[in-house]
């Protein structure tokens, strides 16, 4: 379903009684000197739409408490995000500074440098208690935004392995779960304190609770803005039963907005239209009177905002400005805004996209220009780059970003973990390594035209799942011919020839992506991956380069495939060398483990040294340790203590793999040999019994099947 964006206008914010006045007489008196500096309280709304906000114009009657809250704020018209996803967001609203400055321009390559002064920082160091509750997973610590605080909750950083993200079961949490974390922190704290809560809900996958999800059925990102609402209002009568409310500056704002069909943009992350960059921004200053502002203003002005209310010095190089002027009734002049969208450029190679406001003007700059009257067309459907006017916006953005980058930014940029890929995969966002960065770029490299042709990939990969596989793969063909540089094209087609069982036809798919674009390490590796999976051993030596992509310097998982292939192509040593390999890129890579305690393992079995056993049974214990739910790893250990005749510790871990997946029939077969060996007869014709109906035990040679009957050629027979 599509949902246009409505045009904002002065006259929807009537309801709120609130007018915008450049009358300096109508300014408010400022605070008294005297007055103990108030809390701060921070509440951010991932991904949520300004124009589903009663205060913003809805007619859908799903936030009373934002709106409520609304009626006694600032309330700005114009606020807009400079960037499109999470983390680069709350970098803005935390830094003070754009993304040319700190240089955080996505959800998975950066994180935040510790040389720059967080608002935690700045008010820890003036005496505040500082506490941050986090949504979603794109803030956990790891990428550097608990600077400062003193509580830094996130329920997805690995207490165990500080330094990278966690393997972990959710990337997120419901808002209801934060606040009873944050209100527990809150509980008898003096004042002052800064308080960061971050609701996560409104982001895709849409799934809200009960009773929000049967109401909200139609429209579930509804339901989860109307969740949020509620639980939002639960932390405002917290703040009221407190006695806090006289004495706390509340600031409610959106990091992003979310597209849900428009322009071509299922939810965030690619273009940078108006529906994902255009933000609510409540702002409440005890002792101010509510009021409308229609300046525009953006995440950057937050920061020292605050410091201004506080009567704080903000620190050095901010590159916002304060709005306490606009909050008083007082008139600013309108500023230049930045905004970019680089998710696309940085994950899939795609051509980056930047681009600024200025007035009502706003310019898209790519490839495929784009130029909007915001003031008679905020929906952004008539495009006037042919006006003329691109030449000097391009000139003024290249200065605007000169102007604002910092040296420092460069540093922002790490490799990406695996386990963070995946984690933010899962949450819909644009996760991957495409290859050596390009520099120059075509018209039909622009994110406006490639995303329709992603999308339509994305809805064949949809149809396979639905059942309907011919029609999803005469899609992706259409696709591909009409697009050659369509990576998730490529890559869906092949996934789909997986699951068919047809290999080769995904490796050949590959081969034709791969050649179309050489920079594209998704296609290499899922190449080299599919060959393993079909046997070609060799092929996949043969073909693994690597020089050939800077990604393989950080990636684990291609090691990890290259050290199973040269273990299967006999070349013990090297794949021992690759797994090694793997394990120093991620030293927590369960799989990795397992695998080179397998390889150690069968070294032993060759060679009957002690030594390479041990080193198997310390493989697979690390790998237990790591994953406790990787019941193929107990498996494995179980049959190191088996061959080591330790029957007691194999059957232990051997019973623990068969409840963590009963479909391990072997698992039986070696616990009936365990049993045996300790004198249990029952309990060991009980699982080879159970072998013996398996589809395992079906395929095994003749001799055998003839070993296993000579081991129950002593049980009773069954009754």
């Amino acid at each position: 379903m599509i949902v246009r964006i409505r045009v904002p206008s002065v006259g929807a914010f009537i309801g709120l009684a609130l007018v915008l006045s450049a009358s300096p007489a109508a300014a408010d008196p400022a605070p008294a000197a005297a007055a103990p500096r108030p809390n701060v309280l921070i509440v951010t709304l991932d991904t949520l739409r300004a124009d589903r906000l009663g205060a913003y114009g809805s007619k859908r009657g799903l936030t009373p408490h934002l709106d409520g809250f609304a009626a006694r704020s600032a309330v700005f018209t114009r606020a807009f995000a400079q960037a499109t996803t999470t983390l680069p967001s709350h970098a803005d609203i935390l830094l003070g500074l754009a993304p040319p400055a700190h240089g955080v321009h996505d959800n998975l390559h950066f994180v935040v440098r510790p040389e720059f002064v967080t608002l935690a920082e700045h008010l820890a160091g003036h005496g505040y208690a500082t506490g941050a509750f986090i949504g979603g997973f794109p803030l956990v610590s790891y990428f550097g935004l608990d600077q400062g605080f003193s509580t830094y909750d996130d329920a997805f950083a690995p207490a165990a392995s500080p330094g990278r993200p966690a393997d972990v079961q959710s990337g997120e949490r419901r808002a209801g779960e934060v606040w009873s974390s944050a209100k527990e922190w809150l509980a008898g704290r003096a004042s002052p304190w800064f308080l960061w809560i971050h609701f996560y809900d409104a982001h895709e996958p849409y799934d809200p609770p009960e009773p929000y999800k049967t109401r909200f059925r139609a429209v579930p990102y509804d339901g989860e803005v109307a969740y949020a609402d509620a639980v939002f209002g639960e932390v405002l009568r917290e703040i009221a039963d407190r006695g806090l409310e006289g004495s706390t500056l509340v600031v409610c704002v959106a990091d992003h907005g979310e597209s849900l069909g428009e322009h071509d943009e299922t939810s965030h992350g690619f273009v940078a239209y108006n529906p994902a960059l255009w933000v609510p921004c409540l702002i409440h200053v005890p002792g101010l009177a509510p009021r409308v502002v229609a300046r525009n203003v953006s995440h950057l002005d937050l920061y020292p905002t605050i410091c201004d209310a506080l009567g704080l010095e903000p620190p050095a190089r901010l590159q916002g400005r304060s709005l306490l002027p606009l909050l008083r009734g007082r008139d600013l002049p309108d500023r230049p805004i930045y905004f970019e969208s680089l998710a696309p450029y940085y994950n899939m190679g795609w051509a980056p996209l930047r681009g600024l406001i200025d007035g009502s003007t706003k310019f898209i700059d790519s490839p495929r220009p784009e130029v909007y009257d915001l003031g008679r067309d905020f929906g952004e459907t008539d495009d006037r780059s042919g006006d003329g006017a691109v030449p000097a916006l391009r000139a003024k953005l290249a200065k605007m970003d000169r102007a604002l980058a910092f040296p420092e930014s460069a540093g922002a940029e790490r490799a990406a973990d695996r386990a963070a890929i995946e984690k933010l995969k899962s949450l819909g966002y644009v996760a991957g390594r495409p290859g050596p960065r390009r520099t120059e770029f075509r018209p039909e490299d622009a994110v406006a035209a490639l995303l329709p042709f992603h999308n339509r990939a994305a809805e064949a990969l949809a149809l396979h799942k639905a059942g309907k596989t011919p029609e999803a793969i005469a899609l992706l063909r259409e696709v591909l011919s009409a697009r050659k540089n369509v990576g998730a094209a490529y890559l869906n087609l092949a996934a789909i020839f997986r699951d068919q069982g047809r290999l080769p036809a995904a490796v050949a798919v590959l081969q034709t992506g791969l050649e179309a674009m050489p920079e594209n390490y998704d296609l290499y590796f899922q190449r080299l991956n599919d060959l393993f999976e079909a046997g070609e051993f060799e092929a996949v030596l043969r073909d693994f380069d690597p020089q050939a992509f800077p990604q393989t310097g950080f990636d684990p998982v291609i090691w990890n495939c290259v050290g199973l292939a040269q273990w299967k192509a006999g070349r013990t040593d090297e794949a021992l060398a690759s797994l090694a390999r793997a394990l120093e890129i991620d030293g927590a890579f369960a799989l990795t483990y397992h695998n080179r305690g397998t390889v150690r393992l069968g070294l032993f079995q060759r060679t009957r040294q002690p030594d390479e056993r041990s080193l198997a049974v310390a493989d697979f214990r690390r790998a237990v340790a790591l994953d406790p739910g990787y019941g193929a790893a107990y498996f494995s250990l179980g049959v190191a203590y088996l061959q080591g005749n330790e029957p007691g510790p194999a059957v232990d871990n051997l019973d623990r793999a068969l409840a963590l997946d009963p479909a391990l029939d072997e698992a039986h077969f070696f616990l009936g040999s365990a049993h045996l060996r300790m004198g249990h007869r029952a309990l060991a014709c009980e699982h080879l019994t159970k072998y013996r109906a398996t589809r395992t035990y079906e395929r095994l040679p003749p001799a055998a099947k003839k070993a296993v009957e000579d081991l129950l050629a002593g049980c009773p027979p069954r009754k």
